[in-house]
């Protein structure tokens, strides 16, 4: 049978407006039409799978592109969409690779429509060797595609999450042949700008590294401590991935988990409120510039819930990158270099300057119109111009990825700082402002945090994505209707989308019914059985309620799925500490704190294990050094000072104690020791007064209060 070229050409066009229209039944039609006349036609086998896909119709998909799955590209690609929604990846990764010599001459030009180029085939193969845990190849195919078009940011957030390290300079370094001119028209248009940025922007391009860890002067701080023993496993090159790329972290990384502490004292009984001890971060300005408002967080301590970084992931508490000392390495680091983008274009848009107003301004740079003559005819400033946008455009990824890159790195104050720095209309954009609000959330800067998401709620009312974080930023803020208010928007939304869920769980979990709390996390997995933070979640409802060994369950299953989940070590950690074995509990903290080394939660949980373990010099070190990463966390500093005090150096534990009383004057243990140190030195008004305001605070304790009280006045 013939088959009339006329009717090809009239059912083709067909599908493809039908497809680019979302007339999906009549493309459906069509496309069996077009087969009918020629069912072994690769390019009509192709359009028919293409629309069953974009039906929903992911079996039906896998069996119609199988026969040319091998042969055609779009088939192949098809093919391996569909494996990767029926759990069949082995499969895809298999149709790819056969097909991939022909992938060379793809480009954006196809001669059919809707057919895959070269960067979707590499995009959808790193995706798939992703979740067949094969990093590597993974992340090969990820920068491969940047290598292709650099402004696939995707490709750059996958890679990030996969512990790969990117050089964000080489990734968007500008091309442009008038760079001179062009520095020369922004610094006279618009100078003020120029310290702020190069304060508070600079990157000086680290070398890239194979060992995963994110900054050279975390290594270096870590070495000169020597706290933390366990080694870490330098992981092998990744051999073809281009320069710009280095191989993802080798390591088994941990990741600390859910709960964390909120009072001073260790209580018996795991309530959903059970603390370690407290933490208080003060509100940072993200500028380096300006001073830095002091003063004590909307939720003073740090609850047992540690945040997911799947980010992933992310720090939690005053858990994040330190305020104090940290801070100013990272403010030093950043100063020394301008990242090889052009300082004026950092911190505003460009400015939309006509061809005599470039005229003028290269006259002012070269001295004489007749020099600038030859820069200014149509076609140069036409140039001109472009190479601005450009320039424009690429400081504006290159900020978006070195901020995503520190905050995939822990390193969040510096992440706070780069995205501050990009314009108004660019930080008021729903991705900037998600991880603005996540970052602050992490190193417990709640009131900033929740403002942050509120803006991003103006924004987009319907956003699901990121709406766990802030559900959770909700629940240690205690803010019970404004969690029920945003459980129900976004079940409304999409009552299929785990972060509803998740909210819903996070609402019970507030109001004290755990076991609904576990059966809303349940749900969010079973509607996405790859979503890592409610298993982490739902492991810390668990082990409030002292279930460890479904909690354990919980955490491994995210480690498996996520192994740069810190969070879930800590979780681990933190159930064989209330089990006594305290050798594991070390073991699981340290692996956490590999992760995130400048999280002064894991570092205080390493020195409560050594406590346990007898090791108080060991335990005491580390206190100190997490008190020298971030000085205004109580928890550090109470840990710190407790240590001083049981190994009877009370002078400087006073000293401690003293700044405590400040920073945490509800908290009744701060006074009693205080009290007993007041003791010690003979200051009997002092201590009776601090063992009275001890008893009023904490009125379950007051047989050891009056205990104290009667030996001071026996005394």
């Amino acid at each position: 049978m013939n088959i009339p070229d006329k009717s090809i050409q009239q059912l083709r066009p067909t599908i493809i407006y039908c497809l680019d229209h979302d007339l999906l039944p009549t493309a459906e039609f069509t496309a069996e039409r077009l087969l009918a006349q020629d069912p072994n036609n690769s390019d009509s086998t192709f359009l028919y799978a293409l629309t069953l896909y974009k039906s929903h119709r992911h079996k039906a998909a896998y069996n119609a592109a199988a026969h040319f799955c091998t042969s055609h590209v779009g088939c192949s690609y098809i093919f391996a969409k569909a494996c990767l929604q029926l759990d069949q990846e082995p499969d895809g990764i298999s149709s790819l690779t056969k097909t991939l010599p022909m992938w060379t001459g793809l480009t954006s030009e196809k001669a059919l429509r809707y057919e895959p180029d070269n960067i979707a085939c590499y995009m959808l193969l790193a995706k798939l060797y992703s979740v067949v845990g094969d990093t590597k190849r993974s992340a090969l195919n990820y920068a491969q595609v940047l290598k292709l078009n650099p402004y696939i940011f995707e490709a750059f957030e996958q890679l990030c999450k996969l512990g790969a390290k990117v050089k964000v300079n080489s990734l968007y370094k500008s091309n442009n042949p008038m760079g001179d001119i062009q520095n020369t028209l922004f610094h006279t248009a618009d100078m003020p700008s120029r310290k702020a940025s190069r304060t508070s922007t600079g990157d000086a391009a680290p070398s890239v590294a194979s060992t995963g860890y994110p900054a050279q002067k975390r290594q270096s701080s870590m070495t000169r401590t020597n706290l933390f023993k366990t080694p870490v496993a330098k992981s092998k090159s990744l051999g073809r991935i281009p320069d710009s790329v280095s191989s993802p972290d080798d390591r088994q990384p941990g990741a600390s988990s859910s709960y964390l502490p909120t009072n001073f004292m260790i209580t018996p009984r795991a309530t959903h409120t059970t603390h370690i001890g407290p933490d208080s971060s003060s509100k940072w300005h993200s500028s380096d510039s300006g001073p830095r408002k002091k003063g004590r967080s909307a939720a003073s301590s740090i609850t047992s819930r540690l945040l997911n970084h799947s980010l992933s992931t992310l720090t939690g508490s005053g858990t994040g990158s330190g305020n104090g000392s940290v801070e100013r390495q990272s403010t030093a680091s950043n100063s020394s270099g301008h990242n090889g983008l052009s300082s004026p274009t950092e911190s505003r848009e460009v400015p939309n300057i006509s061809g005599v107003g470039v005229k003028r301004l290269i006259t002012s740079t070269f001295g004489s119109s007749s020099q600038a003559d030859k820069y200014t005819t149509d076609d140069k400033v036409d140039n001109l111009l472009k190479n601005m946008n450009d320039e424009y455009l690429a400081s504006i990824y290159s900020k978006a990825a070195k901020g995503f890159r520190a905050m995939c790195s822990y390193d969040c104050f510096r992440a706070i700082r780069i995205f501050d720095s990009l314009p108004d209309n660019e930080r008021r954009t729903p991705w900037v402002l998600a991880k603005l609000g996540r970052l602050h959330f992490e190193i417990v800067n709640y009131e900033e945090a929740e403002k942050y998401f509120l803006e991003l709620r103006k924004l987009d009312r319907t956003r699901v994505e990121d709406m766990e974080y802030y559900s959770t930023l909700l629940w240690h803020l205690h803010k019970e209707i404004d969690l029920s208010f945003l459980s129900h928007e976004l079940y409304e939304v999409d009552k299929r989308a785990p972060q509803a869920w998740i909210a819903v769980g996070n609402l019970y979990s507030l109001k004290r019914e755990p076991d609904e709390a576990i059966k809303c996390f349940q749900k969010a997995i079973k509607l996405d059985t790859k979503f890592v933070y409610a298993y982490t979640l739902e492991g810390h409802e668990y082990l409030a309620n002292d279930a460890f060994e479904n909690a354990m369950e919980c955490f491994r299953h995210a480690i498996v799925l996520d192994r740069r989940h810190y969070n879930a070590f800590y979780g681990i950690g933190m159930a064989y500490l209330k089990l006594g074995d305290f050798r594991k509990a070390e073991f699981h903290f340290r692996k956490a704190a590999e992760i995130n080394p400048v999280n002064v939660i894991l570092i205080c949980c390493v020195g409560m294990v050594l406590e346990k373990l007898g090791k108080r010099e060991q335990a005491l070190r580390q206190y100190v050094f997490a008190s020298k990463l971030q000085p205004l966390s109580m928890l550090a500093l109470f840990k710190k000072a407790q240590a001083l005090f049981s190994m009877k150096q009370y002078e400087s534990a006073l000293n401690d104690f003293q700044k405590l009383e400040d920073m945490a004057p509800d908290e009744a243990s701060v006074h009693f020791l205080l009290g007993k140190l007041y003791k010690f030195y003979g200051r009997k008004n002092e201590a009776i007064k601090q063992f009275t305001i001890a008893l009023n605070l904490d009125p379950k304790g007051s047989h050891l209060i009056k205990e104290a009280l009667e030996n001071l006045q026996e005394g």
